[in-house]
């Protein structure tokens, strides 16, 4: 456990955030990509590790970011 994950810990422990400074997000299974690719791919849902929030494409979050670079590869 890094010494990021052990002050976060302290934090929610203490009535933090425990993800203030941001979440640890790791992949986990997928689902339909909304973009305008045509070749049925699948877009990543991800999960932090810490506090178990998801994200599913929101705007600024990992899920977003993939959405971006699969539009630019099938805009070309």
């Amino acid at each position: 456990m890094s010494l990021s994950h052990l002050v976060a810990e302290a934090a929610a422990l203490a009535g933090g955030n425990l993800c203030a400074a941001g979440h640890d997000w790791k992949a986990e299974g997928s689902r339909s990509c909304y973009c305008t690719s045509t070749t049925g791919d699948g877009m990543p849902v991800f999960r932090c590790a810490r506090c178990g929030e998801y994200d599913y494409g929101e705007p600024g979050g990992p899920g977003d970011e993939h959405c971006t670079r699969c539009n630019a590869v099938h805009s070309q």
